[in-house]
């Protein structure tokens, strides 16, 4: 996070203020979920684990992303009994492979 933030808690000292805000850069607009001292854009929230916040990570082998630190697969199963991808699944993504 390099650069200067700016928050605004109370709406009469940003009339004071506003010339400043104005002057953020592009990629610093937006909207962010601020949360175990991290911040993620807005756009990229569903590439975090819902339950911890730590980035997701995918799986090509088993074409579904999960979470290392919960150990849980973030992606269902598909309903069709023959997929090469949803087949050898193990319960939980971290499990030993056969």
């Amino acid at each position: 996070m390099n650069g200067k933030m700016n928050f605004f808690l109370d709406p009469t000292k940003r009339v004071i203020r506003k010339s400043s805000i104005m002057n953020y850069k592009q990629d610093q607009q937006g909207l962010y979920l601020v949360a175990n001292k991290k911040f993620i854009n807005w756009m990229e929230v569903h590439t975090y684990c819902h339950t911890c916040l730590d980035a997701l990570t995918f799986d090509d082998e088993f074409d579904a992303s999960y979470c290392a630190t919960c150990n849980e697969w973030r992606e269902e199963q598909c309903s069709d009994s023959s997929c090469e991808y949803c087949e050898n699944r193990p319960t939980r993504p971290l499990d030993p492979r056969r």
